[in-house]
């Protein structure tokens, strides 16, 4: 299928989108409905593109496959793995790519490397070690990087059944560990909805200057604030009421405007709106959600809140989006972009 999964840029007049056939599209800012297909060299689907603070942009797929571009011109880099890769973006302002089987690399130069993979379960209360766990084996799938933490999902270590499917597997996220020298990674569960089968993180925003900025977006629909307390420690505190009604519908990706109110899309193909002061239980701040395609959307990317892009489960197309907003309400404006994907994908290499 034609689908988009990613878009990304930096700046209004330098987006990217990438998706399934080794598809990648850029577009200048001019003419909204010409997006100018650029070859990649592969016919391998591209997961995820995005930008480091420098403006360098980077791409990745499945196969393990990595770019880098500079100038308007795009080159592969050697990952070292074969895995299919989900995520790219700095953790501890270091870049990292994710993805299947626990797959984590890191990037040094010009170089991917594989980190360190001894994780750790340690008691919330107590911080006291519950049980050792290893990247490559207990991690079905990492998907998501943010400067704080690296998310995705593990199986549960007291799990009596076969691992099949989602079964066994929930949320979590992973910080270094505070005893480095024995252990490279804390795991943290989150999750919290008890109807479903397991809730993964999916989606997250990341800012080095806030940290009032980073939210946690889940598989089930759940939005996760991130703050800090009087002693510095990191709380992740879960937002209502959750997003999405059916279970398994969650939230894709998320982004935040120069004012920190925050947008995400859902597998329910919605658009959500968050104003930075939103709290639900204090009556304070608004939320909105929109109806934008009966598809699901996987990403979205914003210039400035009068050039939102969103990608997804549409064939040939992507969405052009702009929000207005007053006090109290958001109101979304968009239209559908079509997109010349190649009859037969990228070159294979």
């Amino acid at each position: 299928m034609n689908w988009v999964f990613d878009v990304y840029g930096t700046a209004a007049d330098n987006v990217y989108a990438c998706g399934n056939k080794g598809a990648m599209f850029h577009y200048d800012g001019n003419d909204s409905n010409h997006w100018e297909y650029v070859e990649m060299g592969s016919g391998s689907p591209i997961t995820t593109v995005w930008a480091s603070d420098n403006g360098t942009m980077y791409a990745a797929g499945h196969d393990g496959k990595i770019w880098q571009e500079a100038g308007g011109s795009w080159s592969s880099m050697s990952s070292g793995t074969t895995e299919d890769l989900y995520g790219l973006g700095a953790f501890g302002q270091v870049i990292h790519a994710v993805g299947a089987k626990g797959t984590i690399k890191r990037l040094s130069g010009s170089s991917w490397s594989s980190v360190a993979s001894v994780v750790i379960l340690r008691d919330p209360e107590s911080l006291a070690p519950q049980d050792t766990l290893s990247l490559q084996v207990d991690f079905p799938s990492v998907i998501t990087v943010s400067e704080y933490f690296i998310g995705g999902a593990y199986y549960l270590p007291d799990f009596d059944g076969d691992l099949t499917g989602l079964a066994g597997t929930d949320g979590m996220v992973l910080a270094l560990d505070e005893e480095p020298e024995l252990y490279d990674w804390r795991l943290r569960p989150v999750g919290t909805d008890q109807f479903a089968v397991a809730e993964w993180i999916s989606a997250a925003t990341s800012s080095v200057v806030n940290i009032e900025d980073n939210y946690l977006g889940t598989s089930e629909g759940w939005i996760f604030h991130i703050s800090e307390d009087n002693t510095g420690k990191l709380v992740i505190e879960q937002m209502s009421p959750d997003i999405t009604t059916d279970s398994g519908s969650g939230i894709r990706d998320m982004w935040l405007d120069q004012d920190s109110n925050l947008y995400f899309v859902t597998d329910d193909g919605d658009m959500g709106f968050q104003s930075s002061d939103y709290n639900f239980r204090e009556n304070i701040g608004f939320r909105d959600i929109f109806p934008v395609t009966q598809s699901g959307l996987t990403s979205i990317w914003g210039s400035d809140r009068d050039n939102i892009f969103m990608s997804g489960f549409t064939e040939n197309s992507l969405i052009q989006a702009s929000v207005a907003l007053t006090d109290t309400t958001a109101e979304l404006d968009f239209t559908v972009v079509p997109l010349e994907f190649p009859s037969k994908g990228g070159k294979s290499i």
